[in-house]
């Protein structure tokens, strides 16, 4: 169980401290209309103000007309100064002219790095940072496009698994609505959290924990949980194959030519 009133306290002074250090203007936050992006908009309003933060809400097929009007609706009652831009017509101008023929995974992969591509822009014009709505049980499961909804600035609840999320959010005055929404990031139609990872998040998030914090074996995870054994077994291996996610790309150790570059004093200019 998170000890709520600490995470809110330490979630809201790391986001002011840390656009303080950066000397940004704000923050730019893409608003989907589900909890973790409203959960995001709310904390990060408290610690900052309203006019510190810009909401950015990016719909496209097949986005629901529900998402969008509660993320509207979201902004407004936050007074956060927003936009909405239909990423449609950017994602068709890209299948027209890609000689792939691309499936239903690249094209969700392309609504969410066309939504980053938007989110940088409206921060570079801002001089504000992209601000990061992400759980721990997305980030752990690499449940997120790489150098999509995965690139941002900064990611203050990274740290909260998902069930987390929803106690946080029963702790503010966040509506109800949008922790009783089936989570989705709604890159294809009838996409949704469960139907991809194969369980709900309550059932996810205690073997993630056993498997990550405590470090037990999917044997132990599946003996102190209610998930089965294929399940563990299925989640520590997204685990395992996801850390290219969770890293920076790797480099080749060419230290030795460096070292001998720098002795000689390099090249003229």
């Amino acid at each position: 169980m998170v000890d709520v009133p600490r995470a809110v306290e330490t979630a809201e002074r790391f986001i002011a401290d840390y656009l303080a250090e950066s000397g940004a203007e704000g923050y730019v936050v893409g608003v989907s209309g589900g909890l973790d992006s409203a959960l995001a908009s709310r904390l990060t309003v408290e610690a900052v103000g309203a006019d510190a933060v810009t909401g950015l809400v990016l719909p496209g097929a097949p986005s629901s007309e529900t998402h969008t009007t509660d993320a509207i609706d979201l902004c407004e009652r936050l007074g956060i100064d927003h936009r909405v831009v239909d990423i449609e017509p950017v994602v068709e101008a890209f299948r027209g002219t890609t000689p792939a023929d691309l499936g239903r995974l690249a094209l969700g992969n392309v609504r969410a790095r066309t939504r980053m591509v938007l989110l940088y822009q409206a921060a570079n014009r801002r001089d504000a940072l992209v601000l990061g709505p992400e759980n721990r049980s997305e980030y752990l499961l690499g449940y997120f496009t790489k150098y999509g909804d995965g690139a941002v600035d900064v990611a203050p609840l990274r740290r909260l698994y998902k069930t987390e999320f929803y106690e946080v959010a029963r702790a503010t005055d966040l509506d109800d609505r949008f922790a009783e929404k089936q989570p989705t990031a709604e890159l294809w139609e009838g996409q949704t959290d469960e139907a991809e990872l194969g369980a709900d998040y309550a059932t996810i998030d205690p073997v993630l924990v056993g498997l990550v914090e405590r470090d037990r074996s999917t044997e132990a995870v599946a003996a102190e949980t209610d998930a089965d054994r294929e399940l563990v077994e299925r989640l520590a291996e997204r685990w395992a194959s996801s850390r290219h996610k969770r890293r920076l790309p790797p480099a080749a150790d060419l230290g030795a030519g460096v070292d001998a570059l720098c002795a000689t004093g390099g090249r003229d200019r």
